[in-house]
């Protein structure tokens, strides 16, 4: 695995980008879980040299604000943008290593935090991390979730807005809104699907089946569905070995995606299409 970059130290020893905006007060940040580590810091470091980028362009986003703008110029990569209350908050890496079927892992990622146009804090993964941080999305109205960079990326943590503009980065929430709030998902992500399954019927997500024929005559469909799970829709033969499911809820249709080729698939991730 790609050697991380550990911020602080980096920070202290390498070369620094000024920052072209007054110092802004730190915000008060914390990280519940050991794996992210959430700090004060008003200058950003440069990023080590990197290679093959142009193997993964499709993880990277161009910067759209002066917060981007000041990350690319120190030599990150920036995955994501987003604002959250009074914060620019951006996402960037800056390793990148090229996988199958057009994956890539993402190292010595990190979560910068802005405000008022300077950098006032850091997320990043300590060396002896699990994973670092890939990218982030949106959350609610009040939270980003982040994701890990592994080539099989999977969300990690949230990002949280408090009172006084505090930030927290939390163990991800039990459930998340959809659409606009009238339905919830459950947190499926790593279960098995016949256990995702329990957990969305709780939520009123219910079984949809194919409208029409299955394409192929994949057995591994053949196999889901006699063990219970009707409403696979197809799986893929190489690569991941993706399978898709369909449910209906309240606010509309929740397509979820699992990997593997066990009996019964772990969730990779859902996407709901709201009515």
């Amino acid at each position: 695995m790609m050697k991380r970059l550990i911020l602080l130290a980096a920070a202290l020893a390498a070369p620094l980008l000024q920052q072209p905006a007054a110092a802004q007060p730190a915000p008060v940040v914390r990280s519940d879980l050991p794996t992210v580590r959430f700090v004060p810091l008003q200058r950003l470091p440069r990023a080590p040299a990197m290679n093959r980028v142009e193997f993964c362009r499709h993880l990277l986003s161009a910067p759209r604000s002066d917060a981007g703008r000041q990350v690319a110029a120190a030599g990150w990569a920036v995955t994501r943008e987003a604002r959250l209350g009074p914060y620019e908050i951006v996402s960037f890496v800056g390793a990148i290593e090229p996988g199958t079927s057009g994956s890539c892992r993402l190292g010595d990622g990190n979560l910068g935090v802005f405000r008022g146009g300077g950098l006032v804090a850091i997320a990043y993964a300590p060396t002896a991390g699990a994973a670092t941080i890939g990218t982030l999305r949106p959350f609610g109205t009040d939270a980003l979730r982040l994701w890990d960079g592994d080539f099989l990326s999977q969300p990690a943590a949230d990002l949280r807005l408090g009172a006084g503009d505090s930030l927290t980065i939390e163990s991800l929430a039990a459930e998340e809104p959809v659409c606009g709030g009238s339905a919830m998902v459950p947190n499926i992500y790593g279960k098995p699907i016949d256990q995702a399954r329990t957990m969305l019927l709780r939520h009123g997500w219910t079984p949809t089946l194919p409208a029409g024929p299955r394409e192929g005559n994949d057995p591994r469909v053949a196999e889901l569905v006699r063990r219970g799970l009707p409403e696979v829709e197809d799986c893929s033969g190489t690569g991941f070995g993706f399978c898709g499911f369909t449910y209906r809820g309240r606010g509309g249709t929740l397509n979820v995606t699992t990997v593997g080729d066990n009996d019964m698939p772990a969730v990779a991730g859902y996407d709901a299409t709201c009515r």
